[in-house]
């Protein structure tokens, strides 16, 4: 009897020793919604009007040649049948000029945009991650994934206002 005792005192113990290693196994994981996240950083307005700033010349410099090549357009519409041959050609030639001339520039335009959304979509992510580290060590979380690589998620889990409202609190950074 004195032996069985003992054989369920040791069961018991070694049950509950690994009941409490497989209780402290377990991992508190956090879940970022990033296109939520992006949409309400208060970081997204202010680059979208530096980045208007930044090319706003170039914007009007292709507004105020797109202008000029409609007026060459209307003219050539409008003066066809009083101009002479060589005028019509002359003419001709200035608006082939002038929209190859915009459509460079165009192209330029858009792929320095382009470029410079980039940079600073760029650094913003490194932000929201410095964001997203900084909300995962505050909180004790072991793990933080994607909302879109989760299939199902309780809503206690969700980090992605804690994130927007550290970034808020970062904005002047």
């Amino acid at each position: 009897m004195k032996k069985l005792f003992k054989t369920t005192v040791a069961a018991l113990a070694v049950s509950s020793a690994m009941f409490a290693g497989a209780a402290s196994a377990q991992q508190k994981i956090g879940v970022v919604d990033m296109m939520q996240v992006f949409q309400q950083l208060p970081q997204r307005e202010q680059i979208s009007q530096q980045l208007q700033t930044e090319f706003q010349d170039r914007f009007e410099e292709m507004r105020q040649l797109e202008q000029k090549i409609q007026e060459l357009r209307q003219k050539q519409e409008r003066d066809a049948s009083v101009m002479s041959a060589d005028e019509k050609t002359q003419l001709n030639r200035e608006l082939e000029q002038l929209v190859a001339e915009a459509q460079l520039k165009s192209k330029a335009l858009q792929e320095d945009t382009r470029r410079r959304q980039s940079e600073e979509r760029d650094e913003l992510l490194g932000k929201v991650q410095n964001a997203i580290n900084s909300v995962a060590e505050a909180g004790d979380y072991d793990l933080v994934l994607q909302s879109n690589a989760v299939a199902f998620m309780k809503s206690d889990n969700d980090l992605s206002a804690k994130v927007v409202e550290e970034m808020s609190s970062n904005s002047g950074n």
